[in-house]
């Protein structure tokens, strides 16, 4: 660790200071980059890229940011919606004297990727009206999967889906590190649900906007068109032809990135056969924080989905964003969503790491400290202006992909390293 910038400048100049490290990373010109600049919706900043801005910001003023922190003043500042670029100041003196960590494993990768072994690729592309699938029932069983449960083929989109039973489940963290927003560890009791074995890929997003009736272009920029001035485009895995969309050339069993929670709420009402116009709605069949940690470590409280031993090639997909690093498409180290990684006990894939997980929930740090938390099938519906994600991705550390990790985003927000799965109703099975 480097040693602490001893003299703290003024609030103005770490202010200015900072908005000229977010121009650099992010491309911009200085005086396009604001003190009141929101971050993700004025400057169309990602994980990534925020991944870049923070090292800037350690090396810069001689601070360390954690991945994780204890402090819930620390975390209310960082979690703040919308965030604002003056908003790093203060975390920059809630962390001053800390000094700059050491981080190797931003300089050289913690593991040598491997190629993965992958499953079948069982989700559809085409449309749904070039087949019948419509007029049987939503599912067909499959009986049951490697892991024991049962499994089920969703006919609107070829996704299998794992049924996990009812049960009373620990949710959240019982470690005296843990961070302030996953605890306390408290009990919930969960009615069965199916959940989607693996992330929704391109290919089957693709078939979900060729199938549902003209979508307006205000609704395809909440869902995944980005404006025009977004640097991100080279990155956008869809393509519209004369025929309709699809994934560019490689990318066709790739997850769903770039893509909003009400992107990724419209596929999964579309998907149940419910109405896909009520994405913004909080009636949503994407999982719940609940349902999403339970189906990623099932009854035991592990760290991860296999246990409590450190993630590594043979386990899942992390940490593989180099310092400096850019990407053309076919350069993003994504795994396919078949990928035989971050398995789960009840044998769904990327249950930690490759990509984030939407989840149904509004992001509350508090969550957990309420009784509601503890009720049948908890769901915070409480508006806070941030929904949930779960499960790490391919850029960050092995802590943000353990099972009761925690953070959130606003819902109109898109990344490269953030897509979803769904769940469905067990009676939607008859």
């Amino acid at each position: 660790m480097t040693s602490p910038i001893s003299d703290k400048p003024d609030f103005n100049a770490i202010e200015q200071q900072v908005c000229r490290l977010a121009a650099e990373q992010l491309g911009l010109r200085y005086e396009e980059v604001l003190p009141t600049s929101r971050l993700v919706e004025d400057l169309n900043c990602d994980s990534l890229e925020m991944v870049e801005l923070m090292m800037s910001i350690e090396e810069t003023f001689g601070i360390t940011l954690p991945d994780q922190s204890p402090d819930p003043v620390y975390k209310a500042v960082f979690t703040r919606r919308p965030f604002r670029m003056h908003d790093f100041v203060e975390l920059i003196l809630l962390r001053w004297g800390t000094g700059t960590a050491e981080r190797p494993n931003w300089t050289s990768p913690p593991y040598t990727p491997a190629d993965p072994v992958v499953a079948g690729f069982t989700q559809l592309g085409g449309r749904l009206s070039d087949d019948r699938s419509q007029d049987e029932p939503l599912f067909e069983s499959l009986g049951s999967n490697a892991s024991g449960y049962a499994c089920y083929r969703r006919r609107t989109d070829g996704m299998q889906c794992a049924m996990i039973p009812e049960a009373n489940v620990a949710i959240g963290s019982s470690e005296a590190d843990a961070p302030v927003d996953e605890t306390p560890q408290h009990p919930v009791k969960l009615s069965p649900f199916l959940i989607d074995v693996e992330p929704i890929s391109t290919t089957a997003y693709a078939r979900f906007l060729n199938s549902i009736a003209h979508v307006n272009d205000d609704m395809l920029h909440d869902w995944f068109v980005l404006d025009a001035t977004d640097h991100r485009h080279e990155h956008v895995v869809l393509e519209s032809t004369d025929d309709g969309w699809r994934p560019k050339v490689g990318t066709e069993h790739w997850p769903m990135i770039l893509v909003s929670w009400y992107g990724a709420n419209a596929y999964a009402l579309w998907a149940n056969r419910r109405d896909w116009r009520d994405y913004k709605d909080d009636d949503s069949l994407l999982p719940s924080e609940a349902q999403w940690e339970y189906g990623a470590r099932g009854p035991m409280s592990q760290r991860y989905p296999w246990g409590d031993s450190e993630p590594d090639a043979n386990t899942a997909v992390f940490g593989l964003h180099r310092r400096g690093a850019t990407y053309a498409l076919d350069e993003l180290p994504l795994v396919p969503v078949h990928a035989n990684l971050g398995l789960s006990p009840f044998g769904l894939r990327h249950m930690a790491g490759n990509v984030w997980n939407w989840c149904r929930d509004w992001y509350d740090p508090k969550f957990y400290s309420d009784d509601r938390a503890s009720g049948l099938d908890a769901v915070n519906d409480q508006s806070t202006g941030i929904r949930s994600e779960r499960g790490g991705s391919w850029v960050g550390p092995a802590v943000l992909i353990r099972s009761s990790f925690r953070r959130g985003r606003m819902p109109a927000a898109r990344g490269r390293c953030l897509g979803f799965r769904c769940v469905s109703r067990v009676e939607d099975i008859t």
